[in-house]
């Protein structure tokens, strides 16, 4: 097939979305399928390198409002024209996107399967801004997923949420998948990537892997941390955005910034758990690839992980300063062996039955359009 992916951005933009499409792309790929895969170019420049076609776009919400929604240029548009034409099926990611909403129209023109990924439900910006994006998904949003051949998505807790929103359409469940790498490490592997980032080998360590944006709870993190870091407790950040000020001056705290995603594996190992106090999440890759690596975790009670994770071994979900503190405390003192947490996570989140799911969709709406 030729298959054209559409995102918002692609590496070495940061996010969980482009990691995921370029899983399923380097998966596809493997099989023989000719892939290809158009979005901002930001951080780079713009232009055409192989199967990645990175178009100009104005970056403006990003950067100043925390919301990942470029707007592509008339360029831009050309160029996702052209690039429908040739695809045999158009595989489109979020429906708010301006670049979804361009696909989706171009895809009618041109009577092209569009298969939708829909990997979030609502998401916390705060004020006006959340009125705006229910007002969005009611309008917009449904529109365009009414409009797809097919959407998918991987968390029970976003059906639920499109449902109550007016989505008629269907939505099924692909869980995602992850590379072979992401699995336990032995203990002197473990020492030794700690030594790689120059973190201490012996002290108890938190790792938080995110943006620092509001969404994921930095304000939290950082509260957490001025309490811990008194009973000989690290925290070790990974990751950039406006609110880096709130991680900064931090006791006893490590701040790797980005980290580059062929290395996470590694960086798991490093850890003894994880805090993720997040919100409006689709389910958090840095948490299913943590959970792969054996790491336990210290979660929100957000839709996205009272519906995947609840039941998972090493995983707990709280609310609040206090109890965020006090879980990991005891995640911290008798976590369950890191095998138990692998083995919970490997029965779900496979990578070959990940890509067979997504292949075997797109050639069933190649077959019927």
């Amino acid at each position: 097939m030729r298959i054209l992916e559409v995102s918002n951005f692609m590496p070495p933009h940061p996010g969980g979305i482009e990691v995921m499409v370029d899983t399923l792309f380097q998966g596809l790929r493997r099989r023989g399928h000719d892939v290809r895969w158009i979005a901002a170019s930001t951080p780079e420049a713009p232009g055409v390198s192989g199967p990645f076609i990175r178009v100009p776009a104005w970056n403006w919400l990003e950067r100043n409002l925390h919301v990942p929604m470029p707007l592509w240029t008339p360029e831009g548009l050309r160029q996702l024209h052209e690039q429908i034409r040739w695809a045999d099926v158009v595989h489109v990611h979020d429906c708010l996107y301006f670049s979804s909403s361009l696909a989706t129209a171009l895809s009618r023109v041109r009577r092209k399967p569009l298969l939708v990924t829909q990997h979030v439900g609502q998401v916390p910006y705060g004020g006006v801004l959340d009125w705006v994006q229910e007002a969005a998904y009611r309008t917009l949003g449904r529109t365009l997923l009414q409009a797809a051949s097919e959407v998918v998505t991987y968390s029970p807790h976003v059906v639920d949420y499109f449902q109550r929103v007016g989505v008629k359409a269907p939505l099924r469940i692909i869980p995602l998948g992850f590379e072979p790498r992401f699995q336990p490490l032995p203990e002197e592997e473990r020492h030794a990537a700690r030594r790689e980032w120059g973190l201490p080998v012996a002290t108890p360590l938190v790792l938080f892997a995110a943006r620092l944006v509001p969404k994921k709870g930095v304000q939290q993190v950082a509260d957490v941390q001025r309490r811990l870091a008194a009973e000989g407790i690290s925290l070790l950040v990974a990751g950039e955005g406006p609110l880096e000020n709130l991680v900064e001056g931090l006791p006893r705290t490590f701040h790797l910034r980005q980290v580059d995603h062929a290395r996470m594996h590694r960086l798991y190992a490093c850890a003894d758990a994880l805090l993720l106090p997040s919100r409006g999440e689709g389910l958090p890759l840095t948490l299913q690839e943590g959970m792969l690596t054996g790491l336990p975790a210290v979660v929100s009670t957000d839709p996205s992980f009272v519906a995947n994770v609840a039941q998972a071994p090493g995983v707990s979900l709280v609310e609040g300063t206090e109890a965020l503190v006090q879980a990991l405390r005891a995640t911290l003192a008798g976590a369950p062996p890191r095998e138990t947490v692998a083995e919970w996570a490997r029965a779900r989140w496979g990578l070959e039955r990940f890509i067979t799911d997504y292949e075997q969709t797109m050639e069933s709406l190649v077959r019927e359009h």
